[in-house]
């Protein structure tokens, strides 16, 4: 995991999946908070959050400050309360040990090894962390609505194995009941009897990402059918279908729709974790069978991201930096008639991932060296060239680049022929209400893309023009300074010294100004993506402005400048 926060908190269910995490813009963990959060909650109080406001915080991964803008539009006015887990406390780890006496003899030991905090929502020991929040202050008969939010995978370490051995690891190779999930279940159960008791009203949304995604699933799939109807909305960010283990754990066909009709993904199509086991669920590619696409658990809503990036890079495809969303808090996501290469390039992906872990069951590796190969594409190396898997690894990676680039390409060729479809639309007259609305959010949202990538491939360029041109003059510098000292047999060697005195790569190539050209580049290219991001926001407006008057479209645009130069430090445009 790369800490690419959201870039605002338009979407609620998204800023409560975020949120599980730590180093974020809001951070539930208790080892989060300050000292006096953390006294409140030990003391059975709870911890007011509110998604509306803007939120400054310092990126430890990237080393500067950023500011979150506040959302509009989200549930609740964006004001949530984090509810103590009253179960919660440290547990000492300990190892037995045999240990000599000074007299002859031994005694047995049982020194600590680790503390690990463990409650009904947490047990740092299994790696898992989820957090339960209300509407209201306390769990009363006014509480309408709560959430539980269950954190993903950490990034990977000697501390939280369990993440990635117990759980991602074995549910990749073989579908499995995770131990994480168990543990989600019985808290869902407690939540829903607690619920009934003080807030028989109020129901439970679910949500999570990444690993997290998979611990909902298969901790809802527990719930008897009773409780499942206090569950709202299961909303899951970044993670792979359940079906296999769900089947696995025996549920029926009939429990598995039920279960179904709650559930709505949302997946990066270059994202690995969301793409596995969805292969022949996503989009026909050519040279398929007529036979009908697989179901899928859930509805699932592939995303336009802001940036084509695979998993490991810094904007990582997995992570929460390059969702997009509209002035109503809605994310962006593919179609049929709205950018359907995504819908394939997932479905390329998807059936990448799947032949690769045939492979690594047909070379019968075990739990730890699949992990060792998962986490070595996750952060896209591979230390130890004769290890098995490898060629596995090498085979996935090549092919993954392939499949983001094809799909850039096919985009900008889709945005292209788009925008004079859409401008055509729009002249034509014949469009009216949503539907209007929606072909100008399109048409702007196109736009956008289209420029981002077209400054994107300018500023290549110029790093590429950068590069070769301080190579060239360094070519020449040396073969000149070559040809001088071939002419030691006409001027003495010192002569030639001082002929060559000063020339030299420095005396042709400003490496200040070559820096500072290249840091311009960048710097526009991140106030071209942030403009877009403000005109994808201002898109959802379009209703008020089809609604009212030209004036208002002159506000939205006036608001649009604001966010964008506010960004960008630049109060005069």
């Amino acid at each position: 995991m790369t800490n690419s926060n959201l870039k605002d908190f338009s979407n609620f269910h998204a800023n409560l999946a975020q949120s599980a995490y730590t180093g974020r813009p809001s951070n539930f963990p208790f080892d989060s908070q300050r000292d006096s959060d953390k006294e409140l909650l030990n003391s059975g109080q709870s911890l007011y959050f509110d998604f509306s406001q803007d939120n400054k915080f310092y990126n430890k991964d990237k080393k500067e400050w950023e500011i979150t803008p506040g959302g509009k539009h989200l549930s609740h006015d964006g004001k949530v309360y984090l509810q103590p887990d009253p179960d919660l406390h440290t547990v000492e780890d300990k190892i037995k040990l045999q240990v000599g006496d000074p007299g002859g003899g031994v005694h047995q030991e049982e020194p600590p090894i680790k503390l690990y905090q463990k409650g009904l929502l947490t047990d740092e020991k299994a790696g898992f962390n989820a957090y339960y929040l209300t509407d209201t202050p306390t769990l009363t008969n006014d509480t309408t609505k709560t959430y539980m939010s269950i954190r993903g995978s950490d990034a990977i370490s000697y501390e939280n194995l369990n993440d990635w051995v117990d759980n991602d690891a074995k549910f990749a190779l073989n579908h499995i009941h995770i131990p994480q999930a168990k543990l989600a279940t019985a808290g869902m159960k407690a939540k829903i009897a607690e619920m009934r008791e003080k807030a028989p009203n109020a129901t439970m949304d679910i949500t999570g990402h990444s690993l997290g995604t998979i611990v909902s699933a298969q901790g809802v799939a527990g719930l008897s059918d009773e409780e499942l109807e206090k569950i709202g909305k299961v909303v899951l960010f970044d993670g792979p279908d359940t079906t296999k283990s769900l089947k696995k754990m025996g549920l029926s066909d009939e429990k598995i729709q039920k279960i179904s009709e709650k559930i709505e993904y949302y997946v990066n199509p270059f994202d690995i974790v969301g793409m596995l086991n969805r292969e022949h669920t996503i989009a026909k590619l050519p040279g398929d069978s007529d036979e009908p696409l697989k179901k899928p658990v859930g509805k699932v809503n592939v995303l336009v991201p802001l940036h084509y990036t695979q998993i490991t890079d810094p904007e990582s495809s997995h992570d929460f930096g390059v969702f997009q969303s509209d002035g109503k808090g809605n994310l962006l996501t593919a179609s049929e008639d709205f950018h359907p290469e995504l819908l394939r390039a997932g479905e390329k992906l998807s059936r990448l991932i799947a032949t690769s872990l045939d492979s690594l069951r047909a070379l019968g590796v075990d739990d730890n060296v699949a992990t060792n190969v998962l986490n070595s594409i996750m952060r896209g190396e591979f230390k130890i060239k004769a290890a098995i898997g490898y060629g596995v690894y090498e085979n996935f990676t090549t092919e993954y680049s392939k499949i983001v680039e094809e799909a850039r390409q096919e985009s900008i060729k889709w945005d292209r022929e788009a925008i004079p479809h859409y401008q055509e639309q729009l002249r034509n007259g014949n469009l009216t209400g949503e539907k209007r609305i929606l072909v100008r959010a399109q048409l702007l949202q196109t736009a956008a893309q289209l420029a981002n990538f077209d400054i994107e491939d300018k500023v290549k360029s110029v790093k590429t023009l950068l590069s070769d041109a301080k190579e060239d003059i360094q070519n020449i510098v040396k073969e000149t300074r070559s040809t001088a000292f071939d002419m030691v047999g006409y001027l003495s060697s010192s002569e030639v010294t001082n002929l060559l005195s000063g020339f030299d790569t420095t005396s042709f190539w400003d490496e200040g100004v070559a820096s500072d050209t290249k840091t311009a580049a960048t710097s526009f290219l991140t106030q071209i993506q942030q403009l877009g991001e403000s005109l994808v926001k201002a898109s959802g407006s379009f209703e008020t402005i089809d609604r009212d008057s030209a004036e208002d479209f002159n506000n939205l645009l006036a608001d649009v400048k604001q966010t964008w130069r506010g960004k960008n430090g630049s109060p005069n445009g």
